[in-house]
């Protein structure tokens, strides 16, 4: 019977894979070069989640969920971290997608619970230490695999790095100078393959928007020029991100937009479109609302400039209040669409309608809770008949419910969302999302926009 190598025996084939692929791995740049060019978060501009009066209900609730959330990802983290040492070069692209994935969202959940004073020893079972020692492995792990060449998935690698380079950024302070020096040169290396990057469009042809995987390829710029504000490249990955972010959720009707978005008229911005006119995102061959919320994706821009105290970009949420308008007010007449009809979201249920159907899960609230957070604090739900808040909170109280199911703080149950093996995990960086949110804006911080190119 075939046995997987030891940990101890899969990093060293890693390490030596790695020197033979010289220092091109990362752009050239040195790991060292590239860790000592990040600027720690000043920790020091904000307070605890304890010492925020008064909480209020909002931030209360998703403190909760959070928690829950982060009880159950401590637990699984080591056995995380485990998979990715044990599988190392064995790891193929979709095995990637499945093992390194959940680890990124994991560990950057964990860190936010650990950074901003929500970690609790009791509810959490285990030490203040012991939790930094598992995610900080958990931050470790997947780093190592990706200087090695073993996460093989392009395609979606910048969303993993992304919140890998949030976490490691949220610890900076308290990870060992190895791990520093492996999730660095990772960031940089994500943001640099975009530099002559063509950003892709749907353009009305064929099942697959682009809407969501420009989204998320924004994310590791944004982190980029968080964490290496001084690096050579960091307008370049600026300009990128705005492409991306002005592009993601583009309608046709924006090739003639003469509105100025970070400098530049939205025309200018754009060589295509990606949203149908009434606001349908058309992915994997339907009307898809999961990927119409993938809003989420690039407009974590407001928890992630704000932490390094540099403007939020004017680009990383637009027309979302457009595409949550649709959520909201646009009705779907059945026929030809699916039965009953009607508006995606019902006033006072937690659960959205499909027009056509869900291939991922009906019971996903968690995705839909952390857009409401963003459109009622950024006030994308102006004018509407019911409010995100609303919305928010209905979801908010489902989804506590989920989780009080099961002692360990898990959300969903046998065959209510078994689609995705990383669905706990993704819940955790979602929820974290929400969470930084409201913690922001509890601490005061203006949510406001600017032209972050207009910036030195």
């Amino acid at each position: 019977m075939h046995r997987p190598p030891k940990p101890w025996a899969t990093l060293l084939l890693c390490t030596l894979a790695a020197a033979a692929a010289g220092p091109e791995l990362h752009g050239g740049a040195t790991p060292v070069d590239a860790a000592a060019q990040v600027v720690p978060i000043d920790w020091r501009r904000f307070k605890p989640f304890d010492q925020l009066a008064p909480h209020g209900r909002d931030l209360s609730e998703c403190a909760q969920l959070l928690r829950n959330c982060a009880r159950y990802n401590f637990a699984w983290a080591p056995r995380g971290a485990a998979d990715i040492e044990t599988r190392g070069l064995t790891i193929t692209g979709r095995q990637a997608h499945d093992v390194i994935r959940p680890a990124c969202s994991a560990a950057y959940a964990l860190a936010a619970a650990l950074k901003t004073g929500l970690f609790d020893e009791r509810p959490m079972g285990l030490s203040r230490k012991e939790a930094l020692a598992r995610t900080a492995r958990l931050i470790a792990a997947p780093a190592a695999a990706h200087k090695n060449r073993c996460w093989k998935y392009p395609w979606q690698s910048a969303l993993w790095a992304a919140q890998l380079g949030h976490a490691a950024w949220l610890l900076w302070d308290e990870l060992d100078a190895g791990t520093r020096r492996l999730v660095a040169p990772l960031v940089v290396f994500e943001a640099d393959r975009f530099l002559d990057y063509r950003v892709p469009y749907w353009n009305g042809r064929g099942g697959d928007t682009k809407a969501e995987e420009n989204a998320w390829n924004a994310m590791v710029l944004q982190i980029a020029v968080a964490m290496m504000p001084g690096h050579a490249h960091a307008r370049r990955w600026k300009h990128k991100a705005s492409e991306l972010m002005v592009s993601a959720y583009s309608l046709k009707s924006d090739l003639r937009n003469e509105t100025l978005v970070d400098g530049k008229p939205v025309k200018n911005w754009l060589g295509g479109y990606n949203v149908r006119h009434d606001g349908a995102v058309i992915n994997h061959g339907f009307l898809h609302p999961d990927y119409m919320a993938c809003l989420y994706l690039m407009v974590r821009g407001h928890v992630v400039q704000p932490l390094a105290g540099q403007p939020v970009p004017e680009s990383v949420d637009f027309n979302a209040p457009f595409i949550y308008r649709t959520f909201v007010v646009k009705a779907w007449p059945s026929p030809p669409y699916a039965k009953p009809g009607g508006t995606i979201y019902r006033p006072g249920e937690p659960a959205i309608y499909y027009p056509q159907r869900a291939d991922w899960s009906r019971r996903a609230y968690v995705n839909y809770y952390a857009l409401d957070v963003y459109a009622h604090l950024l006030g994308w739900d102006a004018g509407l008949p019911h409010r995100a808040q609303e919305w928010m909170r209905v979801r908010a109280k489902a989804i506590l419910a989920q989780q009080a199911r099961h002692a360990d703080g898990h959300i969903w149950a046998k065959g209510e969302f078994d689609t995705w093996p990383g669905r706990e995990q993704t819940a955790g960086h979602l929820l974290a999302n929400a969470y930084l949110l409201l913690w922001l804006h509890a601490q005061g911080i203006p949510l406001a926009k600017a032209n972050w190119l207009a910036a030195p």
